[in-house]
């Protein structure tokens, strides 16, 4: 294993490391937030890399909470892995985890990632992965191409109207929703999403297109069968992932499933929600945070211990 330190547009710290799997292939992670926090792994979006963790790095230190993310196999720095399912993917996180010594862990899956977090809670042990999040995630191919029927009735209309823009056109353009236009004329966002996507695509383009196959897959199992609770978080103005996805997920989940739908789009619902996602999914791990205030009034250290148990609900 290697690692080193660098900083992300939040100004905390990041260390950046390799690890090498058990056969063979390495896998390249960032880890961001608070020394000795909470552990929270980040599955990143598509197209997306392991630095796309620079977005939580700030909020993730405040609520003590150390966010893992990882490259999955042909992407950033990590070996590609022909062939490989989502379930394979989240044995290589369960090995990760074990590299690093975490007993326990949660998982948080982002766009791209959600399929994988899905994976995650239907085959790691409730005692080992305390808790799961999807944000705006995909789902399941079918789920996924059911819901985007509705993006494909709103892109259509806009394309045509892009045809006849004139100089009086709205400056978030066709197509473009007028939060996501505020988002991304964040010049801290854009620089931490540009990096991401031009990390996703260092090996070339072999690695994308793999998991454009891994997408349009068969997860491998069925989400009836997942016997935990899973934390679901999708904007009702997205129109990349829809919350109808969602509700879908939450329905065949059923009463393992915490739904909430929140007026956002795709990339406000990842960057407005921050702090409540984060500190939901460390609510749902039942896991306090014991802050250490070090001489200059910084958490410098995070120390946890096991709360009563919180429950759940469904927020429909």
């Amino acid at each position: 294993m290697s690692s080193h330190t660098t900083y992300s547009t939040s100004n905390a710290p990041v260390v950046d490391g390799t690890f090498t799997l058990g056969d063979g292939r390495r896998i390249a992670y960032n880890i961001c937030g608070a020394n000795n926090g909470y552990p929270v792994f980040h599955l990143h979006g598509w197209p997306g890399a392991r630095t796309e963790v620079s977005l939580f790095a700030l909020q993730a230190a405040e609520l003590g909470a150390r966010i893992i993310a990882i490259d999955r196999p042909g992407i950033g720095l990590s070996t590609p892995h022909p062939g490989r399912t989502v379930l394979d993917h989240a044995l290589d996180i369960r090995q990760v985890a074990k590299h690093l010594g975490l007993k326990e862990y949660s998982v948080m899956g982002v766009s791209g990632g959600g399929q994988y977090a899905l994976a995650c809670a239907f085959v790691i042990p409730p005692e080992e992965l305390r808790s799961v999040a999807l944000v705006c995630g995909q789902g399941p191919v079918e789920i996924s191409l059911e819901g985007m029927k509705f993006v494909l009735s709103k892109l259509h209309p806009a394309l045509n109207a892009g045809s006849q823009l004139d100089d009086e056109a709205p400056e978030h353009g066709p197509g473009v929703e007028r939060e996501d236009s505020r988002v991304m004329t964040d010049p801290d966002m854009m620089l931490a999403v540009i990096t991401s996507v031009r990390e996703h695509f260092r090996q070339g383009v072999d690695g994308c297109l793999e998991e454009g196959r891994v997408t349009t897959s068969s997860l491998g199992f069925d989400l009836r069968d997942v016997k935990r609770n899973v934390r679901l978080w999708y904007g009702r103005q997205d129109t990349d992932v829809p919350a109808a996805i969602g509700e879908e997920i939450a329905r065949q989940l059923g009463e393992n499933a915490t739904l909430r739908l929140e007026d956002a789009t795709h990339l406000s619902l990842v960057i407005d929600y921050q702090r409540p996602i984060l500190q939901d999914l460390l609510d749902a791990a039942r896991y306090r945070c014991l802050p250490m205030v070090g001489s200059w009034g910084i958490v410098d250290t995070v120390e946890y211990e096991r709360a009563p148990s919180l429950g759940c609900k469904l927020l429909v």
